[in-house]
């Protein structure tokens, strides 16, 4: 792409919860500051879950999110729900051009979304699994899955990982000591809390310490893990704050009411300019959705932090300079292998869900990544020379 001033940049994050429309925020910010045009593409789902003013334009891209079942294994459920994703890559194919056409469309980049490459203009994937890792009844696939990934991110015109190069990294084994796609590179850690936020009111903190508990992923998976956190609210340090991961914000998980132990989203509710906070009658405080401002200042206060270990979390985590308790969620192999990694490597702790429930909570070390904030004046440079060596093609 020859640059030129004013061109548009088309970015279309996966909708596989909401992580992936935060980690391309820093991509949309640094493209902003660079001044170019910047236009996200993505399903309504997402655009709640994405800050406005970051992007010049936002339209809607629809595809399906993935649905977790409470009653059929992982893969199984992924399965059946296989040809909807055909039909999601097939549709993206089609409408990619008209896209580009009717937007001016000078450059796009897909977060994880198959079917958005064209000859027409440089195109980049954005993916922290260039290895794929299969449930073990399911091993034996894991080689096929991971070529055929391969092959996918080899059309496009680079492949870009969010991670640090060399041997001291986050991802692991997901994306390094594996066969790469051509024009491969690492641009750093991916997180919304290293953009800088312009002066405004930040909401207050809890005046007392406080565990903080962020929610994500599909449901009904992420109802699930909050359910287990307020019945263990009481071996939790501090007072409880819970981050329900619910864009929409709505007062109800899955559509189930749930009032048991004194528990309500609905109780003693009040506006505090980041969607409804409600404050239970056990003294839980209920946000449903927090920006990035908010995220960050809570992750920062938090004496505890609890949450998935999807790699968006992790990475927004590690800018912050915080460790958690990781809670894979079951029968997904990317998270239960980054849980495991990351607590040995980098001073996190995890439990797989069923033991919290039962009670069993460990304590992360806490010291883990303070050091690996230096990370992110290297990220910033590496994404930015990733940026300016793509647009001057």
């Amino acid at each position: 792409m020859k640059k030129k001033d004013a061109a548009s940049i088309l970015i279309c994050p996966l909708a596989w919860g909401t992580g992936h429309a935060a980690r391309v925020q820093p991509i949309a910010h640094t493209l902003r500051q660079k001044g170019y045009n910047v236009i996200l593409a993505a399903p309504p789902s997402l655009l709640k879950a994405s800050d406005y003013d970051i992007y010049n334009k936002i339209i809607s891209l629809p595809s399906p999110s993935v649905h977790y079942s409470s009653m059929l294994p992982l893969p199984l459920a992924l399965l059946l729900q296989l040809p909807l994703f055909l039909f999601t890559f097939m549709s993206d194919r089609c409408r990619l051009p008209g896209i580009i056409r009717r937007h001016g469309i000078d450059m796009v980049i897909s977060d994880n979304r198959f079917g958005l490459w064209t000859r027409k203009v440089p195109c980049i994937y954005i993916t922290h699994q260039l290895r794929v890792m299969m449930p073990r009844a399911l091993r034996f696939a894991s080689a096929p899955a991971t070529a055929i990934h391969r092959a996918i991110a080899a059309r496009y015109d680079e492949c870009w990982v969010p991670d640090m190069p060399g041997e001291v990294n986050l991802s692991g084994r997901l994306s390094h000591k594996c066969r790469k796609p051509p024009h491969t590179r690492y641009i750093g850690i991916l997180s919304r809390f290293a953009i800088s936020q312009p002066p405004g009111d930040s909401q207050p903190l809890p005046n007392t310490p406080y565990t903080l508990a962020l929610l994500s992923g599909p449901e009904p998976q992420r109802s699930i893990l909050e359910d287990i956190i307020i019945s263990q609210r009481h071996r939790l340090p501090g007072k409880l704050v819970v981050v329900a991961g619910r864009a929409d914000g709505k007062e109800e998980s899955s559509g189930r009411s749930r009032d048991r132990d004194g528990y309500s989203d609905r109780d003693n509710s009040k506006e505090n300019g980041n969607r409804h906070v409600s404050i239970n009658s056990s003294g839980i405080l209920i946000i449903p959705w927090a920006d990035s401002r908010r995220l960050k200042n809570l992750a920062e206060g938090a004496s505890f932090i609890i949450c998935r270990s999807g790699y968006s979390t992790v990475m927004d985590l590690v800018s912050a300079g915080r460790t958690a308790l990781l809670v894979p969620t079951p029968g997904q192999p990317e998270q239960e292998y980054l849980a495991v990694y990351l607590a040995d490597r980098h001073g996190f702790s995890t439990v797989s869900q069923k033991e919290l429930a039962a009670g069993f909570i460990p304590v992360a070390e806490g010291a883990g990544t303070a050091g690996k904030t230096k990370w992110l004046a290297e990220s910033n440079r590496l994404l930015s020379q990733a940026l300016d060596d793509i647009v001057s093609r």
